[in-house]
């Protein structure tokens, strides 16, 4: 084998020596490995080789030493085969350990992640509706890649309203690490860093907002010198305009990763291009370059579901809402007020012509817009355009005397809307005592937050603890404390009261389910985010929510006012129907749903608001795709990869924790298990702290320094903690999730396969059933493609007699365990030197049995599938290269002029991706001639 063929038959889960050491191989990019240490020097540390410039040493089969086991019931070997195959990988599209996550899923799910690794890169849009849980879907994806090797270095990127959100579920549910970079992370790391040393590089699972990396040059400097496996975008429309900074930022993204998760309840604005655009991010292939794409380009690429497409699986996980208008009947001074602002639009409107830019007519509709959030926000609007001292328009006048008529509402109180708002609360019995149920109140002005913070708290003698804005003009970290703070049951927040910087992606549903719209936002698409503030996956109370609506005595106020009514309606019928907000006007835009809006106040026309509009959308039509739009049912196939010798996940890992006792005294005093339970304590210690092998852990994952780490198997247990912890402030839950991706976990697999030297492997001598003088050579061979990447993982076993007779073979451990009992208790027998020898000098005539059986059986037909596999897809690329130059032609022509730069530039651009994806289907579709074989250990019967 050449020196090429050892590097690329390398695999995850294959052990090198490397500089007198050893280490795991957790990834093999071509000849760039990562691995982790597991001899004590290195152990749990983790490097990067280029095996080009390393001498490396992979042990052969034929030349493994065979070690008799003596340890009790041969757990020893029984741990070492079951860790091994726990820390390979190989490839299948079905679900192999994300169904062992904290989670209740529900196939609907599972299914983005497989449908993701059907793919040559497993890349997927989900855009499933508001609060059908995507940060699970996201949990689900980042496992499984990592399952597969596939994991080592992730970025996710969030809004940073949710940072800590997204770290904390993450964390409690899948174990998985991510290092939250907010402004307290960066000045942390700041302090922790030299500062010629990349971030990116030392931390490899790592979470940060969008702005962040946008702005700090410094950040931006750095990702760029960094390959992740896998980046997750959440409320990924933000990226969708390519010619935005941060659209600009995540097309460059896209192009430094592998693997890619985008989520987002509103993925287009309605646009093809805008939807195009977040595509191209997942493959640029998919899209004809003349932007005219039909469902089978994108098919494969997205999932969107909405609640009447999972309504089936999802059980009591929804409550059913209850809305309730809440009239407020104007004073006579407010009907005054708003009679006046309606006569200046309506002499605005005539004056515009039809000319809905025309700056006096906005600012019209701009002073009903604030009235109808509050007194004290129109206001404020007045004060601002008397203060800016431009009075083209001549209107000075009114407003000095609109805007005495307004001071004298607020001096007076005659309030119509606030007064509704206290008889409701008074309705509730709510007086924001510790007792007393959250209130959320959404409002789109700060002048009217601010009003209602300092009212509330003078009318209900509420403390400065019991209400808090929250708004887009807070930092990262105070957002972060503020959602953080109001999920715990310990809070003392009563009254939260949010702009719609607070309607996307948070979670406002722990211990709260009564919401106030105090104000209609102009989209529907913005009302429906608010209401799943409450109203979302995971809901245990039935949420109730108001609406304050004025009620005009004037028919033309009212008419205006019947509008934003409408507005409400329209969303209530999204709810009823379990769709698409969206869908109502089929702008898809928040922005375009608030200038219809505008209109249809602007010319007092009901019929606006009320029916479709007539834009280009047949092409969302792809989003009406059946396989795409429903569950799949019972479909979701669950497979570890593996059998194991243990009845379940805990006697696997209290075995573990026995082999690690018994061979290591340190270790002896610092575990604790409960059998009853399912639980395993472990003692903190400087090995397991964040200046040892946990180094990357969230702070808040730690517990106290006289506690222990609690680990559990049991999911319910998990469950119950990650409640418990939502009724304290900054509390994480105490017990954690122990399964094969918990970074202690991993800590106490590479400590067993440390204690087996590398190209050594366990002997257990067994009587019945075994048959008599037989020895049973248990192989795993992987079969790697042209990029190192495990695509094939089998364990089987060679059965040879003492005098060189078959005994058969078993392609499936599977069926050697099951037949010989190998997972009772074995009582451990003496395994006399003699013996040894025997075996030894027996192995290299099982290793060419294994091989050949591996590479003519086993392996099989897996080269004509890949060859299979790259005719489709190269056809595919060479057949978008050739439509791609049509189009070039078809719009620049053969011009000398400007023009022609431009055809040049493009025509590199597509060149350039052509020949960059025809490189990866060449390297993943390509089989390598040499597997990988390693003899993992020897049962016999003498």
């Amino acid at each position: 084998m050449t020196v090429q063929d050892q590097i690329t038959s390398i695999t995850p889960g294959v052990r090198i020596t490397v500089r007198g050491e050893d280490f795991l191989v957790t990834q093999n990019k071509n000849h760039i490995v990562e691995v982790e240490g597991i001899t004590e020097l290195v152990n749990g540390m983790k490097f990067s080789f280029d095996l080009k410039l390393e001498n490396f040493d992979i042990i052969t089969p034929e030349n493994t030493i065979l070690l008799g086991d003596q340890s009790p019931n041969y757990r020893r070997t029984k741990l070492f085969i079951e860790t091994t195959l726990r820390n390979s990988s190989h490839y299948t599209e079905s679900i192999e350990i994300a169904d062992k996550a904290a989670i209740k899923a529900t196939n609907y799910q599972f299914e983005p992640t497989i449908k993701a690794l059907g793919l040559p890169k497993p890349r997927i849009l989900i855009a499933d509706a508001v609060g059908l849980g995507k940060t699970i879907e996201v949990g689900i994806f980042l496992s499984e890649l990592i399952r597969r090797g596939k994991g080592n270095k992730i970025l996710v990127v969030t809004p940073k309203s949710i940072l800590a959100q997204f770290q904390q579920d993450i964390w409690a549910r899948f174990a998985i690490p991510l290092v939250k970079l907010d402004s307290t992370g960066i000045a942390r790391i700041k302090n922790i860093l030299p500062t010629n040393k990349n971030p990116f590089d030392y931390y490899d699972k790592v979470i940060v907002s969008i702005d962040t990396l946008k702005n700090n040059a410094k950040f931006r400097h750095n990702l760029e010198k960094v390959h992740w496996d896998i980046i997750a975008i959440d409320e990924c429309h933000t990226v969708a305009n390519s010619a935005s900074q941060r659209g600009s930022l995540a097309k460059f993204l896209s192009t430094k990763c592998d693997a890619m998760v985008l989520t987002s309840a509103t993925p287009h604005n309605g646009k093809k291009e805008n939807f195009a655009n977040l595509i191209k991010l997942l493959d640029p292939t998919a899209i004809p370059s003349d932007g005219d794409f039909i469902k089978e380009d994108i098919a494969p690429l997205y999932v969107r579901r909405f609640k009447k497409d999972v309504e089936s699986e999802v059980g009591d996980s929804f409550r059913d809402r209850v809305t309730e208008k809440l009239d407020c009947k104007l004073f006579d001074e407010e009907e005054d007020v708003l009679e006046l602002i309606n006569n200046f639009k309506r002499e605005a409107f005539e004056e515009a012509d039809g000319n809905m830019t025309y700056g006096i007519l906005l600012f019209s509709i701009g002073l009903f817009k604030a009235y109808m959030s509050s007194p004290k926000a129109c206001l404020t609007t007045i004060s601002k355009r008397l203060e800016g001292g431009n009075d083209e328009e001549n209107v000075s006048e009114f407003l000095c005397d609109l805007k005495k008529r307004i001071e004298h509402i607020i001096a007076n109180k005659l309030d119509a809307k606030y007064l509704a708002l206290k008889e409701q609360l008074n309705i509730l019995n709510w007086k924001g005592r510790k007792k007393d149920e959250r209130i959320i109140i959404f409002a789109e002005r700060y002048a009217t937050l601010n009003e209602l913070e300092e009212k509330l708290k003078n009318d209900f003698s509420l403390s400065n603890s019991a209400v808090v804005q929250f708004n887009g003009s807070l930092l990262d970290t105070k957002q972060q404390d503020l959602i953080e703070d109001f999920s715990k049951e310990d809070s003392e927040i009563r009254l939260f009261l949010a702009s719609d910087a607070g309607s996307q992606g948070v979670n406002l549903h722990y211990h709260c389910h009564q919401m106030f719209n105090y104000d209609v936002p102009w989209s529907i698409i913005t009302l429906d985010q608010r209401n799943g503030r409450i109203d979302r996956f995971g809901q245990t109370e039935t949420p109730f929510i108001y609406y304050l609506i004025a009620n005009s005595k004037n028919d033309k106020v009212q008419g205006d006012i019947r509008i934003l009514e409408r507005l409400k309606e329209k969303e209530d019928e999204v709810y009823k129907n379990l769709g698409d907000a969206g869908n109502v006007w089929k702008l898809f835009d928040a922005k375009e749903e608030e200038n219809l809006t505008i209109k249809a106040i602007a010319s007092s026309d009901l019929s606006l608001v009320d029916d479709s509009k007539e834009e280009e959308t047949d092409w969302l039509d792809i989003f009406s795709v059946e396989e795409n739009n429903k569950s799949n049912g019972n479909q979701v196939s669950f497979d570890s990869g593996f059998t194991s010798f243990y009845p379940n996940e805990f006697s696997y890992y209290r075995n573990l924790v026995d082999e690690i006792v018994n061979s290591d005294e340190h270790w002896k005093s610092r575990f604790s298990v409960d059998n009853e339970d399912s639980i395993i304590e472990i003692s903190q210690d400087k090995e397991l702290s964040l200046d040892g092998v946990l180094y990357d852990l969230p702070e808040n994952a730690f517990p106290t320094k006289k506690d222990t780490f609690k680990l559990t198997t049991n999911k319910e247990i998990v469950e119950r903690a990650i409640e418990s912890a939502r009724k304290k402030k900054n509390v994480w839950p105490k017990f954690q999730l122990l399964y094969d991706l918990h970074p202690i976990a991993r800590w106490m697999q590479h400590k067993l396969l440390a204690k087996v030297d590398k190209g050594r492997a366990l002997v257990a001598r067994m009587r019945h059933p075994l048959p008599e003088n037989s020895a049973w050579f248990v192989f795993q061979g992987i079969s790697s493609n042209g990029k190192g990447q495990a695509i094939l993982s089998k364990n089987f076993v060679i059965g040879r007699s003492f005098i060189g007779q078959s005994q058969g073979n078993y392609e499936s451990f599977s069926d050697f365990i099951k037949e010989f009992r190998l997972s009772d208790t074995l009582p451990t027998l003496e395994v006399e030197d003699n013996q040894l020898k025997i075996l030894q000098d027996m192995l290299p005539g099982a290793v060419e049995i294994a091989k050949s059986l591996y590479t003519s059986q086993l392996q099989g037909s897996l080269e004509d599938d890949l060859e299979d596999k790259l005719k489709v897809y190269k056809t595919r690329i060479d057949n978008w290269l050739d439509d791609s130059e049509n189009q070039l032609e078809l719009k620049f022509g053969k011009v000398e002029s400007v023009k022609s730069s431009k055809r040049d530039q493009r025509k590199k651009d597509v060149e350039a991706v052509h020949k960059n994806t025809n490189n990866f289907y060449q390297e993943i579709f390509q089989l390598r001639n040499q597997p990988f074989l390693r003899l993992l250990a020897v049962y016999y019967n003498a």
